[in-house]
């Protein structure tokens, strides 16, 4: 008789546990949850920036006593998001899903953000801490979550990634040649600037992207030679991922807007029918 009852039991205690779910889901996507993570989240990244300056001093507590709430809120969070995991991953398997939302970006930001309320406490005097509290920073990152904007940029280096990476390696080939052979040409003339291939990196990088810091640089003629052509390729070169990204954004702005006006078009349509 139990083996006739078990199945139906299991069937409305998994048909229970999906209406949790999704009402848990549901409440994350309100305003007031997001208005109340956005507060917390820029709150913090605020405080953080204060208690850098000295006048902060006697606000520390403070500080600390808000980042900690913040924490604790984030800890609330992080534990919705990873029971409700199976409301965002519906294809997948209860435990599928958690582990999925674990190890994604925003699963790893969400967990950052606990940091400081799990370790603070418990390991309060260890010569690590600011490593925990440095981490603590990434949570700017949050804010992509509740930002279109940023959320368009993602979509906009997700379309384009193939040519990105195309482009990308193409520089970094260049890169990676020049600063070999510029280390070859500068090492007798200035060893102590040129002390290691990692120096020509450094001047490679520092000389495609045309920034010019001055703290290191070729004295001969063949060094200056290639100094100058390097400046030259590196405008070029910069100048392929900026279109690439430039176009791919404008073609999704206008996509979006194509789509805006196809919807106002038939809702006035529909209005005219009416």
């Amino acid at each position: 008789m139990d083996s006739k009852l078990y199945p139906p039991r299991m069937a409305e205690l998994e048909k229970g546990y999906k209406l949790v779910y999704g009402k848990i889901h549901e409440q994350l996507k309100r305003k007031w949850f997001q208005y109340t993570e956005l507060f917390f989240i820029v709150g913090s990244i605020a405080s953080i920036i204060y208690s850098s300056f000295e006048i902060s001093a006697p606000f520390r507590a403070q500080l600390f006593l808000f980042n900690y709430i913040a924490s604790f809120v984030f800890t609330i969070e992080y534990a919705l998001r990873l029971i409700s995991a199976p409301m965002q991953y519906p294809n997948k398997r209860g435990w599928q899903a958690r582990l999925k939302y674990v190890f994604s970006f925003y699963g790893i930001i969400d967990f950052v953000a606990i940091l400081p309320f799990v370790v603070i406490y418990t390991y309060q005097d260890s010569p690590h801490l600011h490593l925990v509290v440095l981490a603590y920073i990434l949570i700017i990152f949050k804010l992509i979550r509740y930002s279109r904007s940023f959320r368009l940029i993602g979509e906009v280096l997700h379309a384009v990634r193939e040519e990105l990476v195309t482009a990308y390696t193409a520089c970094g080939i260049m890169l990676g040649f020049l600063g070999i052979l510029m280390y070859y040409i500068e090492r007798y003339a200035q060893p102590e600037a040129f002390a290691n291939i990692g120096d020509g990196f450094w001047w490679a990088i520092v000389a495609f992207t045309t920034v010019g810091y001055g703290d290191i640089y070729p004295i001969t003629p063949l060094g200056r030679l290639l100094s100058s052509l390097i400046s030259l390729i590196g405008i070029a070169m910069i100048a392929i991922p900026t279109g690439i990204i430039s176009s791919a954004f404008m073609n999704m702005m206008l996509d979006k807007r194509k789509e805006r006006e196809e919807k106002d078009k038939e809702k006035t349509d529909s209005k005219n029918n009416l």
